[in-house]
């Protein structure tokens, strides 16, 4: 049976990753080691709170960070009469690449240190929690049964920037990035190949693009993320001298052109293709924003496509868009109305 799974921010929030509404309190908060991470951080920060105050809060006083880039990108394009002006706004777009990058990265290496390895920080004051607040039973009890649902051919569709999932499936030897991001990978060995692929749509906070034209990026950091392997002497290569540190993909913005980067493109028509041919659909977290429309035309293409599609089950505790989304073209969803880690125990 041909099984996908689509994965939104629900299906890492269990081991401290933000939901939508909370990206930028994470990425504002969010400590960093670095000092020069933190001075960008700052310069950022300064350029956009201006415009979260004003802006940037709905009904319930929440910020929803990719509808507010999406104005900021009209705005820069001339199409908004709102007053919103952030100067150098293409910079600022980049550098916030950038941060999203750092901060996801030290978030999943705290996560794998405490909960995965049970390690602590080493401090002037001794051993330390690495401060991520999580319960490591419960956390670890929800890696272990999603790695144990998760088998050789399936495919996960993730629209999140972070390598929490694929992380988890290398420590079991069930996904490798040799070919298991839908691209092959230069300094990969030849004989690796994935048994489970990870299409990423978004991009991933661990690939650095030489140019949008670049459709084998270099995977970074494989030796922290993925234990054992090894990182050669060119990694780094592709990232250095660009203000967003090669990363084109990573774009908190509802407007996205897949022609603008040639990976991107061929990653999206991988996962076209592949939910055309499922035979059950999961998605697990993931909110069908009506403001997201290239999300919605990939997914609905497929519903309206897929003859052979035996089931939609959809994992959220709330999900009523997916309800009349899956009817309108006559497939009948299977609700489950809890949130991952608590589905993933119960499965």
């Amino acid at each position: 049976m041909k099984r996908v799974f689509i994965l939104g921010a629900g299906a890492s929030a269990f081991a401290g990753y933000p939901l939508a509404l909370d990206l930028w309190p994470f990425l504002r908060n969010s400590p960093s080691p670095e000092l020069g991470a933190k001075k960008r951080y700052e310069a950022v920060i300064k350029d956009l709170e201006p415009i979260l105050q004003r802006y940037s809060l709905d009904g319930d006083g929440q910020l929803d960070l990719e509808k507010l880039f999406t104005l900021l990108d009209l705005a820069h394009f001339g199409t908004t009469k709102l007053e919103l002006h952030v100067p150098e706004w293409p910079l600022t777009k980049r550098q916030i690449m950038g941060m999203i990058q750092e901060t996801f990265q030290w978030h999943q290496y705290k996560f794998q240190a405490e909960i995965i390895e049970g390690r602590q920080a080493q401090t002037l004051r001794g051993p330390e929690p690495f401060g991520l607040g999580l319960r490591r039973e419960a956390a670890l009890s929800t890696v272990e049964k999603w790695v144990a649902i998760l088998q050789p051919g399936d495919t996960i569709i993730t629209f999140n920037w972070d390598i929490l999932h694929e992380s988890l499936l290398w420590l079991q030897k069930k996904w490798h990035y040799s070919d298991g991001y839908g691209f092959q990978v230069r300094d990969a060995p030849p004989e690796k190949h994935s048994p489970i692929k990870i299409l990423k749509l978004h991009g991933s906070v661990n690939w650095a693009q030489q140019s949008e034209d670049d459709c084998e990026p270099e995977i970074e950091h494989k030796g922290t993320f993925f234990p054992g392997a090894v990182d050669d002497s060119e990694t780094f290569q592709r990232a250095r001298g660009t203000w967003n540190d090669g990363r084109y993909l990573i774009v908190p913005s509802y407007l996205k052109d897949l022609s603008a980067n040639r990976l991107l493109l061929r990653l999206w028509e991988q996962a076209r293709a592949t939910l055309d041919e499922a035979e059950t659909i999961t998605v697990i977290g993931f909110s069908l924003n009506e403001a997201d429309a290239p999300a919605r035309h990939l997914l609905g293409s497929a519903l309206d496509r897929n003859r052979n599609l035996r089931q939609v089950l959809v994992v959220a505790p709330e999900q009523y868009e997916w309800d009349r989304f899956c009817y309108r073209f006559d497939k009948r969803p299977r609700s489950i109305q809890v949130k991952f880690e608590d589905w993933v125990r119960q499965a």
